[in-house]
């Protein structure tokens, strides 16, 4: 998606982590555990697609993305989905988190482990998206450039690579196509070849990058075109 979103390869959005020891949380606080339990609750019991997930979290308004934490936004999102899909009701929703709020109410404490490894099993389904062989349009060492497009929905092709020329590093094999899947909420599974394509540094960021510096990503065909026949 254009927009706010897409920060991957842009100047002066690099944020690297403090130093902490190997056993460090990866939680800054214990309430983003939660919000990561219920993901995979939410994604392991069929409740929504994880195209669609990355679909909602994009609904987000731009002022809001770069200014509430991390899990926040994971939240706002997984709230949207679950009353989407009628697990919650809103309103309900609502009136409990203003009474938790107000000290009027209290977050149950249920515990539920046999129920886990169904969910960590359907989190792994969700994952592996690949349909088969294909019928792919490029071998590998072909030159292909991705496609300068603009989308105003969901993809997964970052803005940074649209109109650079790579080469097919490794045919992946026919896969969930995002952008549909998303866009459908999961009910098109239409899959389509997947690429590992190596661009070089220079022809992304400029000169100051050498030959020697690269970028190995995965590209779905429809973002790709053959540069020759253009």
């Amino acid at each position: 998606m254009d927009g706010i979103h897409d920060l991957g390869g842009m100047d002066s959005f690099h944020d690297l982590p403090p130093d902490q020891p190997d056993d460090a949380s990866p939680f800054h606080h214990e309430w983003e555990g939660v919000v990561q339990s219920l993901y995979i609750t939410g994604l392991g019991s069929d409740t929504f697609e994880l195209d669609r997930f990355r679909y909602t979290l994009e609904g987000d308004d731009p002022e809001r993305y770069l200014t509430v934490p991390y899990y926040e936004r994971w939240l706002g999102a997984l709230e949207t989905l679950f009353v989407e899909t009628g697990v919650v009701d809103a309103e309900e929703l609502r009136e409990r988190a203003e009474a938790i709020a107000a000290g009027e109410a209290e977050v149950p404490d249920m515990e539920d482990p046999d129920r886990l490894p169904a969910l960590l099993e359907g989190v792994r389904e969700k994952y592996l998206s690949r349909r088969g062989d294909g019928d792919p349009a490029f071998a590998v060492g072909d030159r292909v450039r991705a496609v300068k497009r603009h989308p105003a929905e969901h993809t997964r092709c970052p803005r940074y690579i649209r109109g650079a020329t790579g080469e097919v590093v490794a045919d992946r094999g026919a896969h969930v196509y995002p952008d549909e899947n998303a866009r459908k909420g999961g009910d098109d599974e239409r899959a389509e070849q997947l690429y590992n394509i190596r661009f070089d540094a220079e022809d992304l960021w400029g000169e100051d990058c050498t030959d020697a510096d690269g970028l190995h990503i995965e590209l779905w065909e429809p973002y790709l075109i053959d540069p020759e026949a253009e």
